[in-house]
């Protein structure tokens, strides 16, 4: 599904303040997969994840996904590959400041049964409403989630999806993710640096200093909610 070779990122390339962010990273991640990538803050993970999602280009190296090269995309490629093929879930809401919670959730999507019943089991409904201003972190942070569900794509790239959250919300958010990805078959690419989500992970890719240091299938996969915040 993603398979990239040889990436790397150079931040300020042959100048005095050059930056060497990726080194060289290689990565082959399979249909449906729950692929976590962990590594400490600086780590070059939350750049890898804006590459691997076209967000960022690349100093060097190959990115495809579904077997396209993306980084040979054009803009309406790229435009359309975003908003037909991922969803991503920021550790920053990114939610539009003049719409409701319920308006940033679906934009140009309709309303649905799935994602009704999420906003009442994660306990939104009292805000659903609000404009993100009047919402506690906790609150937007679920919209955020939300509405990159109700894309129902293929690929689905989070950052630090549980940075803002509680225990319990953390569980919920997780246990949804997990959902998604069996019975959608969802590919779920998630950089942290907590290690309790490698524990749902298939897969736990260790990134430190811009280079990958470990690549492990997790052969016991537990349920998020089982999980011990």
């Amino acid at each position: 599904m993603i398979k990239a070779t040889e990436i790397k990122k150079v931040y300020n390339p042959n100048k005095q303040n050059e930056l060497a962010v990726l080194k060289g990273i290689n990565l082959d991640i399979r249909e449906g997969e729950f692929c976590t990538i962990i590594g400490k803050s600086g780590s070059g993970k939350t750049t890898l994840l804006k590459c691997l999602s076209g967000l960022e280009s690349v100093t060097s190296g190959v990115i495809k996904v579904k077997q396209q090269d993306i980084l040979n995309f054009s803009k309406k490629q790229m435009n359309a590959f975003r908003r037909n093929d991922i969803a991503f879930v920021f550790q920053e809401y990114n939610l539009i400041d003049d719409l409701t919670l319920h308006e940033n959730i679906y934009l140009e999507h309709q309303p649905s049964d799935e994602i009704e019943h999420l906003i009442d089991v994660w306990d939104i409904r009292k805000a659903i409403h609000l404009f993100p201003n009047q919402c506690s972190g906790g609150q937007q942070q679920k919209a955020a989630i939300l509405r990159a569900l109700v894309k129902q794509v293929r690929i689905l790239f989070c950052d630090e999806p549980t940075g803002a959250l509680d225990g319990k919300s953390s569980k919920e958010v997780l246990s949804v993710l997990q959902e998604i990805q069996e019975s959608h078959q969802t590919t779920i690419l998630l950089i942290t640096h907590n290690e309790q989500i490698t524990q749902i992970s298939n897969r736990v890719i260790t990134i430190h200093d811009g280079e990958k240091v470990s690549d492990d299938i997790n052969t016991e996969v537990k349920l998020a909610r089982n999980l011990e915040w």
